[in-house]
């Protein structure tokens, strides 16, 4: 009876063993599915090494530094082309600073000729007409020596226009051949770019 009894025991160890040699001889399908997410992870991973191979011999290849010095060019392009705004911007307010005295110089050599007029004998005693009085002469001397003082005034005024209307021009003379050459040597460059990014026919 007690052999009986421990009969299940002992094919339940058998059925243990023999599931543990089949298992060595045949894995089971959970085993075939991790095998092929582990196959799936090789392959994903070889993959990117692959593809950061590629980027890598890009960024390290000729034509890349080709790109980075053509980068370069246009950087180049791009700060003569602020330069050249700004000397043209300069070259153009020399340009209205000397019209402007110009304007200024031609308003003082049109007062200087109105106190030569003003100081002609018969238009100073003109002046005096309708003011009555004993002191008339000295009226007259009064008249033309405040006349006299403005015109130097005026003629100090005229001098100095003169002085600095002369210095501004050859300011804008040398403005303008800056603003010449910048354009001479710059525009060669923007269409020599221009062609490589649309080749002529």
């Amino acid at each position: 009876m007690r052999i009986w009894f421990r009969l299940p025991m002992v094919l339940s160890l058998l059925g243990l063993c023999f599931m543990s040699a089949h298992a060595q001889t045949q894995p089971p399908a959970a085993d075939d599915s991790l095998t092929n997410e582990v196959a799936a992870l090789r392959k994903s991973l070889q993959t990117l090494n692959n593809r950061l191979q590629a980027i890598s011999d890009e960024l390290l290849a000729p034509g890349k530094k080709a790109e980075d010095k053509s980068l370069d060019s246009v950087r180049k392009v791009t700060t003569n082309l602020d330069l050249l705004a700004h000397a043209e911007q300069r070259a153009e307010g020399l340009r209205k600073q000397l019209i402007e005295l110009i304007e200024k110089e031609t308003a003082y050599k049109t007062r200087m000729t109105q106190f030569d007029e003003d100081l002609r004998p018969e238009n100073i005693e003109r002046s005096m007409v309708g003011i009555g009085g004993t002191r008339t002469a000295e009226m007259r001397d009064t008249r033309r020596r405040t006349l006299e003082t403005e015109k130097r005034g005026i003629d100090n005024l005229l001098n100095i226009t003169v002085q600095s209307r002369i210095r501004l021009e050859e300011d804008v003379r040398q403005a303008d051949q800056i603003v010449t050459k910048l354009r001479q040597r710059l525009f060669p460059l923007i269409e020599k770019e221009i062609d490589k990014i649309n080749p002529p026919d």
